[in-house]
């Protein structure tokens, strides 16, 4: 016999019944944050495109529905970075970052993930919507600001698109690391 709920409903009755407009959907979205195996460099691309036009941040972008989180940052990382050896188990959950207005494209969550890496084994090349894409050192100041260094620039952690600080800072924390 079905189950039926306390307004008299089979399951597959209130599913036909189901109104999603009544509950907005937040977009989805990976991040990845490669760092390498000290801690001391990561791996940033210059966004192409807007938000944030000209900005450095975290490889990452909008997952689709026939793939995971995972596979989407490993997706993402893979059109931006043209670094295709990372693996599903090379990554670990850094956590969810769901702030309002972390992104202002709307209603936006994302997965972020990391992996330590041998810098010196990763072919870099900026692709699809990146403009450029390099390991940038992480300087420690004496009065604990920290930034951000390749070649001739330097960037604040706050320099960085949508949240992605919030995700770097995590990460060096050791906050949810596996």
């Amino acid at each position: 016999m079905e189950q039926r709920d306390s307004r008299g409903l089979t399951e597959k009755e209130f599913l036909a019944a189901y109104a999603k407009k009544n509950y907005p959907r937040p977009y989805l979205t990976a991040d990845v944050l490669l760092l390498t195996e000290d801690k001391s460099r990561v791996l940033l691309v210059k966004r192409k495109g807007h938000p944030f036009l000209g900005k450095w941040a975290l490889p990452g972008g909008f997952s689709v529905p026939e793939e995971s989180l995972e596979e989407t940052a490993l997706r993402e990382m893979r059109e931006e970075t043209g670094i295709v050896d990372l693996l599903p188990e090379d990554i670990h959950e850094i956590g969810i970052f769901s702030r309002p207005g972390r992104d202002p494209r709307g209603w936006v969550v994302t997965g972020a993930y990391m992996a330590l890496v041998d810098s010196d084994r990763m072919k870099v090349n900026a692709g699809d919507d990146a403009a450029d894409a390099g390991w940038f050192s992480i300087v420690h100041e004496d009065d604990g600001t920290l930034l951000l260094q390749k070649d001739d620039e330097t960037l604040l952690f706050s320099d960085l698109a949508f949240d992605h600080a919030d995700i770097l800072t995590r990460a060096l924390q050791g906050t949810h690391m596996s």
